[in-house]
């Protein structure tokens, strides 16, 4: 694909670049053309500095022509063989890209079978591998502590990753999908649907004494009756999207607030502005840039951040049995998509965002559907979030 929008702009790059060559070969010619002083004669210039020093008006030598020369046709050359005029790709074919997926490729093959040796160990069990903890550890550290911290402690806006607190699983397979597939979760604003600053701060204390936060009372009482636009995305027990009995919200990603974990802030300030503004968190994925080998020992790393004080890993080692019928649609529809991709001769990571779209697409539908049969026109709201985590 070219980067230029129109023609004109190619022509434009290539006048510029023959000209400038043009230019230094009329340079060349005309003072090789030019007067010089025969042997043994001596011309001073003109002008003249601090009343005594004056140059003298010789001909270059015949290195620095001969040097020019051969400068002007290196340039000749690598237009012909390399791209630099406007469109024009070169005789050699060559380009940036070509060049960094060739050099990625090299170090592929020498740094692959490090990581693909793991590839078909459990996570759980590859959690207990100490070579393995290294390669995960470092992967951490280049590519997720900029957002979760060097700890994973995490910070406003990027989850903690070392606590029990999870918004789409934290059993392995649901940690190495999120790094594959990247995650969205997002709550609307809520004041449209609320009306007013008086209802907004009824919900926003209910919130508050869900987990037992100091809070208005009174206020709370009222804010429980509004609470119905919530509950779709959060349930009527506020535990979150993954406590769902039917496993059909496991992609929604809605907190638990009946606990004192908090992304943004537990303060009421806080999320007064969460329900009023809504939040877009984003976490990108990581196929393409890892690739799955990396993931899978990425995810173990993750896994086992959270210890008790024994060392014992605390996370569950598998997704909770309501949920097992909907993870096992999910992978198969996966596990399709990526062999398709192969069956197309795509990359592998390519299928992640096709399977993204596609997930997204089937929640959202799965969401409309829902609301439709919902009998309370609250219902059709899509949940205020007071918090969003990870």
């Amino acid at each position: 694909m070219s980067d230029f929008t129109s023609p004109f702009w190619s022509y434009w790059i290539t006048a510029i670049a023959v000209g400038g060559v043009i230019f230094c070969i009329a340079i060349l010619v005309s003072q090789m053309r030019a007067k010089t002083n025969k042997p043994g004669e001596e011309h001073l210039q003109p002008h003249v500095w601090d009343d005594t020093l004056q140059e003298y008006n010789n001909p270059m030598p015949r290195w620095w022509l001969f040097m020019f020369v051969g400068t002007i046709i290196f340039g000749i050359g690598y237009f012909v063989a390399y791209p630099g005029l406007g469109n024009y790709k070169g005789s050699f074919g060559w380009t940036q890209q070509g060049e960094y997926e060739q050099e990625t490729a090299k170090l592929e093959a020498q740094v692959a079978p490090k990581y693909n040796q793991f590839m078909s160990t459990p996570i759980e069990q590859l959690a207990d591998n100490k070579e393995a903890m290294e390669l995960g550890q470092r992967l951490f550290l280049n590519n997720c502590a900029q957002c979760h911290g060097a700890d994973a402690g995490g910070s406003k806006g990027f989850p903690n990753l070392t606590d029990s607190d999870w918004l789409y699983g934290g059993w392995p397979t649901a940690i190495e999908h999120s790094i594959l597939s990247g995650r969205n979760g997002v709550m609307p604003s809520q004041a449209d649907a609320l009306k007013s600053p008086v209802a907004i701060n009824d919900v926003a204390n209910y919130v508050l004494s869900l987990s037992n936060s100091p809070h208005d009372v009174v206020a709370a009482a009222r804010g429980k009756e509004k609470f119905t636009l919530c509950a779709s995305c959060h349930m009527v027990d506020a535990k979150g999207a993954i406590s769902d009995p039917t496993g059909a919200q496991r992609g929604v990603g809605a907190p638990n607030l009946t606990d004192k974990t908090w992304l943004y802030g537990g303060d009421m300030k806080t999320i007064t502005e969460t329900v009023t503004k809504g939040r877009n968190n984003v976490m990108p994925s990581w196929a393409c840039f890892l690739g799955e080998s990396r993931v899978h020992v990425l995810a173990a790393y993750v896994w086992q951040l959270n210890r008790d004080e024994n060392g014992k890993v605390v996370n569950p080692v598998k997704a909770p049995d309501s949920l097992a019928k909907g993870i096992a649609e999910d992978q198969v529809a996966w596990d399709k998509t990526v062999a398709d991709a192969k069956a197309q001769g795509k990359p592998v990571c390519s299928a992640i965002s096709i399977h993204v779209q596609n997930a997204a697409k089937a929640a959202a539908d799965e969401q409309k559907a829902k609301e439709a049969a919902a009998a309370a026109p609250a219902a059709g709201a899509a949940g205020a979030v007071p918090d969003v985590k990870k």
